[in-house]
């Protein structure tokens, strides 16, 4: 009988030969045989994802986050598809405590502005990706897609990227970084659940430039798992 690791091997096998429905039926077996590892909830709830079934990545990793709330590639897997199935608020939530976790500042002002832009909060989308934009020395591609978004309803003037950085971008084999959300790498072995948290980012100052509002502030860190499916 095969173990964990083969196990996952066997299912990013069928993943990378594009059978992802065996891959999901190899993962939803392993998610059984070893509920211990979170690793084969958050892989199937990514094989879920990439199908196009969001409803069912959210509930495969519901119980994920709240018995491993460190675990980063589980909360932005649901952060994800919160936000594809319009349930921005929650999203929101989520992309906060991915901030806190690790997750990439630039990605998490993306993620958190595309939210706002769901709800009706362009402006403070606008005003949140502008400095960003602005402190990265406007060299961001994602942060540029929102403004160049959000500009035209709010009838303000798109800012330009940095030439020099829109020259070497037209390579495809330079900066790869040109998504908006950058995926989570995952281990292709069942690691020690202990060791998938990421570095603690600073993104207590981030957070303060999001939010103006101290209330609002403290509601969006909130514990995430109180959501209803």
């Amino acid at each position: 009988m095969d173990g964990p690791d083969e196990t996952l091997r066997a299912a990013m096998s069928a993943e990378a030969s594009g059978n992802r429905d065996e891959a999901i039926t190899i993962l939803k077996d392993a998610r059984k045989r070893w509920p211990q590892h979170a690793t084969f909830a958050v892989r199937l709830a990514e094989s879920y994802r990439a199908k196009g079934e969001h409803k069912a990545a959210v509930k495969v990793l519901k119980k994920v986050i709240k018995n491993h709330p460190e675990r980063l590639d589980a909360v932005l897997t649901s952060a994800r598809s919160n936000l594809v199935l319009g349930k921005a608020k929650i999203a929101e939530r989520q992309f906060m405590r991915a901030l806190s976790i690790g997750m990439d500042p630039i990605e998490g002002v993306i993620s958190i502005c595309r939210c706002w832009m769901i709800r009706g909060r362009n402006q403070e989308a606008w005003t949140s990706a502008l400095a960003e934009f602005k402190r990265t020395g406007a060299t961001h591609r994602g942060l540029h897609g929102i403004l160049t978004e959000i500009g035209p309803i709010l009838g303000h003037t798109i800012p330009a990227m940095d030439p020099i950085v829109e020259q070497t971008e037209r390579s495809p084999n330079q900066n790869r970084e040109d998504s908006s959300i950058l995926e989570v790498d995952s281990s292709s072995e069942v690691a020690d659940e202990s060791t998938l948290s990421r570095p603690t980012i600073n993104a207590a100052d981030l957070l303060d430039e999001l939010l103006d509002n101290p209330e609002e502030s403290q509601d969006s860190q909130r514990d995430i798992l109180d959501f209803e499916l």
